[in-house]
């Protein structure tokens, strides 16, 4: 799985029903409208993360209700989750992040 898949939220657009109906543009090669941006690809901007995971605040509040829409945001916690996991070398503290 490409990194260009795999949005700041940790979604897989190949899979996510959002991406492809097309009310999900993607983030990673979409522009978009200042202000209109989706909050995790604003937050993810303005903290200059490559992905919400690396978010030293995750999950925030934010990406809780997120998480917990539907199955493919779910997936795309575990995967958030597993990276940490990855980057602090420490099972521990992604096993203790809950949705």
């Amino acid at each position: 799985m490409e990194l260009e898949q795999i949005g700041f939220c940790g979604v897989d657009c190949a899979a996510c029903p959002d991406f492809l109906s097309e009310k999900c543009p993607g983030c990673r090669e979409s522009v978009w409208p200042e202000g209109d941006a989706c909050p995790p690809v604003a937050c993810c901007g303005e903290k200059k993360l490559a992905c919400c995971g690396l978010c030293p605040d995750f999950p925030c509040t934010m990406m809780r209700e997120f998480y917990g829409e539907s199955e493919s945001h779910e997936k795309a916690f575990r995967r958030m989750r597993a990276l940490r996991e990855v980057v602090q070398g420490d099972k521990n503290a992604a096993e203790d992040q809950q949705i």
